[in-house]
């Protein structure tokens, strides 16, 4: 059997060299895996970010038939709650129709066409608001004004068209294919990594949603790789005393990728920051309240500590405020976390107990317009919290204007949203000259990867099966 290429990595330390020296725990067996597949080196085309028809072609062969993320569970707590997720030109209407179970429906109703709901909602029974035709919450078709004036309505054949549903996590997710394969197949193995985090022990302490002038694949590939660390935020370098980006570990696993990283490479700076410059660079992704007691206590002792071991030990003391003793069980590199997962197509939840999760998809049935999601998950410890509504960002605002809610992560948010809209002015005058989009061959891997499987969906006449 031919052997499984590799790819190039960094020749300074990398994220295996890190954890053996970092961690005084034992490392379990997922943190050990290290894929490091070659997934090629050609160009991505630039038509699939901005064409009309790559546009079309990802509605009929991946919104159309891929799982994807709908909400969270807390978003629709008591039966007649409901809630719609809109993909291109689709609205899909959730609702909780009993107290353990959640349905799926196209939201639309099956008299005239209009839309059963407009948002979010609660209901006792689905009744379209322009003449009153009546479903129940299961999606049994239950009456309509004259009814004598229909009659070649047959009642039995006229429930809502139902979708497929799972979940996992706290999320719901959401298949329009018939045919397509379980949500815990189509997932494998992505759940070891959140036995110790379980995700569905967590509510939503903030919700910020985005509008980008930009392809969705463009916005969410800014947050897929740590190379754009050098330029873009290149003040991490000064916390973690070098450049935080060559250390950083990719692995394409399935329908998933995950990148695993914490640390500096072997990059020194060509200066030595001061305690007040590291305290003043902490990139403060993650969570939010162990950031802001170091942020208070740091000054105190100065650089009689080292940042990171003590940004350490406050996020430990933090967690075990809400987990207890469980935190003694945990990995440093567990509790520090920095590990962020990409689920085809779409969505991208950060590992560990750091609290964020991204969400992107097309704005309305544009092309080139996005809507960036981005959830704070935090955990709780007695009765969970209530949700947090949505704060929406228009064109004209910077996730600095969410500041009073992602804290210190908003200027590093502020700092991707600056090239989005640039890259997707440039991929033209790239087409232009005939060129396409040169990716790195290790430090790429999660975009390689989801092009891989992008290929792989759009090019199938039936929905491709994991395996």
């Amino acid at each position: 059997m031919d052997e499984i290429r590799k790819t190039p990595r960094s020749p300074g330390l990398n994220f295996s060299d890190i954890l053996k020296a970092y961690d005084k725990h034992p490392i379990p067996e997922y943190l050990k895996i290290d894929k490091s597949e070659w997934l090629g080196d050609e160009d991505i085309s630039v038509d699939r970010y901005i064409t009309r028809e790559a546009h079309d072609l990802e509605k009929e062969r991946i919104w159309k038939r891929v799982w994807q993320m709908a909400c969270r569970e807390e978003e629709i707590p008591e039966p007649g709650d409901v809630t719609t997720y809109e993909i291109c030109d689709i609205s899909i209407l959730l609702v909780r129709s009993a107290p353990d179970e959640i349905r799926a429906f196209h939201n639309v109703c099956l008299h005239q066409g209009r839309r059963l709901v407009d948002g979010p909602c609660h209901k006792k029974e689905l009744r379209c608001p322009f003449h009153a035709f009546t479903w129940d919450l299961d999606g049994a078709f239950k009456s309509c004004p004259s009814r004598w004036d229909f009659p070649q309505l047959d009642e039995d054949n006229l429930g809502l068209v139902e979708v497929k549903l799972g979940r996992w996590g706290g999320f719901v997710f959401i298949n329009m294919d018939p045919e397509c394969e379980s949500l815990e197949s189509y997932l494998g193995d992505l759940s070891m990594h959140w036995e110790k985090f379980p995700l569905e022990e967590r509510y939503i302490a903030a919700h910020i949603c985005k509008v980008f002038p930009a392809n969705w694949k463009v916005a969410q590939e800014a947050f897929m790789e740590a190379y754009h660390n050098y330029s873009t935020h290149s003040q991490f370098g000064i916390y973690f005393g070098g450049v935080a980006s060559d250390s950083g570990q990719y692995d394409p696993m399935g329908n998933y990728s995950r990148a695993l990283g914490q640390g500096g490479a072997d990059l020194p700076l060509d200066f030595t920051p001061s305690p007040a410059e590291r305290l003043d660079a902490l990139p403060g992704v993650g969570s939010q309240e162990p950031v802001r007691r170091v942020l208070d206590r740091y000054p105190l002792v100065g650089g009689e500590r080292e940042l990171i071991e003590y940004e350490l030990e406050v996020r430990r003391e933090v967690l075990r405020e809400v987990i207890g003793d469980k935190v003694d069980d945990l990995t440093d590199f567990e509790v520090f976390g920095g590990g962020y997962f990409t689920v085809f197509p779409n969505f991208h939840p950060w590992w560990a107990f750091d609290e964020l999760a991204y969400r992107f998809r097309p704005w309305g049935d544009n092309p080139e317009m996005c809507l960036m999601e981005t959830w704070l998950l935090k955990p709780f410890k007695g009765e969970r919290p209530q949700p947090s509504p949505p704060r929406w960002l228009g064109l004209d605002q910077s996730h600095l204007d969410a500041s009073d809610l992602l804290g210190r992560a908003a200027r590093i948010f502020d700092q991707d949203e600056f090239n989005i809209p640039e890259v997707q002015k440039g991929l033209h005058s790239l087409k232009s000259l005939g060129r396409g989009l040169m990716l790195g061959v290790y430090q790429a891997t999660k975009i390689r990867h989801f092009h891989m499987l992008w290929d792989k969906w759009t090019s199938s006449e039936t929905a491709p099966k994991s395996g």
